[in-house]
């Protein structure tokens, strides 16, 4: 028997096909009372303020002849405000996504966040960054797909540099019961870190076109469990809806992580979304509500536990690439000043007498 046959959950996306304008942005700062070092038209003045000073010092520098005796000083003040002129605009567009965005959640009667921090989700990218912020939050409470999505970035200060990683763009969706600890790490794209990521854990080789997209991450002795809920139609919709992303389950979400340039911000990208969200809450719900973990235990059942400790983390938090390529950097740098301060006087006699 085929899969009954559900009706798409309607949305207005009316609000993602325009362009945000001037008022459009003003309002969208005042509703979501955006400080007001961070609004459109403070960062604008500054920016002009900023650009008129360096062309002022540029007039100076010209009319008392340094420029003539130090040209790298106009270079510099023509490249900072360069800089900050394409920084304005960098900041201009991505409020006018975040103001789009927002339209189009109260036009749904959803909530919107602009900015959170320090969640705390369940997920392990959020886990393993010590500082996290998620812009453009939508949250929908409609029960055919109770969802959250937005951007996360890491942030980090000081010793807190090991655990940034690259943004990612994310869909939360609420599972009716805990499941154990399941990863699906996309072999054609990296999008969270999962270099490390369940060590000791089993690493499930599935069959046909899904195991050339996904490998599939599950604490050792949960490969039946992840089977039971890994159904072969719904590896099949998975791979239609989800090939570019990866997903996780843990505790009671599941988490659909996506590359850092997804636009919510566009009609379709956020139909595609809303269609993800729908479809995934119903299948991996129905997949999901009954599972028991057998190894739980007689007390952790009648305490309501779903899900044997054993299986409710995978071991390890993944490690980023940036933080390695950071790390790798710095390595590179010391050792090169270390051999400069050493032999470098040596080769530069040397280069000096040949």
């Amino acid at each position: 028997m085929g899969d009954a046959v559900v009706e798409p959950v309607a949305v207005d996306l009316e609000p993602l096909r325009r362009n945000a304008r001037l008022g459009d942005i003003l309002a969208y700062e005042r509703i979501v009372r955006m400080p007001l070092h961070r609004r459109f038209i403070v960062v604008l003045v500054a920016v002009l303020l900023f650009a008129v000073a360096m062309l002022a010092g540029l007039w100076f520098l010209g009319r008392s002849d340094i420029l003539a005796v130090a040209p790298i000083l106009g270079v510099f003040v023509v490249g900072y405000t360069v800089l900050a002129a394409v920084g304005f605009a960098w900041y201009a567009v991505g409020l006018g996504r975040r103001a789009k965005v927002a339209a189009f959640a109260w036009q749904n009667g959803w909530a919107y966040a602009d900015l959170l921090e320090n969640t705390r989700r369940p997920g392990a990218a959020f886990a393993r960054v010590a500082r996290g912020q998620e812009r453009a939050v939508v949250a929908c409470d409609d029960e055919r797909m109770p969802f959250e999505l937005g951007m996360h970035h890491s942030v980090a200060r000081g010793q807190e540099g090991a655990t940034i990683q690259r943004p990612f763009a994310f869909i939360e969706l609420p599972l009716p019961s805990s499941v154990p600890h399941i990863v699906l790490a996309n072999r054609r794209r990296s999008i969270i870190p999962t270099l490390g990521l369940g060590r000791g854990a089993a690493r499930m080789e599935l069959e046909g076109e899904f195991a050339t997209v996904f490998r599939l991450i599950v604490p050792e002795g949960y490969q039946q469990d992840a089977l039971y809920i890994f159904t072969p139609d719904l590896m099949a919709r998975v791979l239609d809806l989800g090939s570019g992303a990866e997903i996780e389950l843990v505790s009671d979400r599941l988490y659909v992580y996506l590359p850092a340039r997804t636009r919510f911000d566009r009609a379709d990208t956020m139909a595609a979304a809303v269609v993800i969200a729908e479809e995934f809450h119903r299948r991996f719900a129905a997949r999901t509500e009954l599972y028991r973990d057998d190894d739980a235990g007689e007390l952790a059942a009648r305490a309501g536990v779903s899900v044997g400790l054993r299986g409710q983390r995978l071991g390890g938090g993944g490690v980023s690439v940036i933080a390695i390529a950071a790390t790798a950097g710095v390595l590179l740098l010391s050792a090169g000043f270390t051999a400069f301060s050493l032999f470098g006087g040596d080769i530069l006699r040397s280069l000096g007498a040949s």
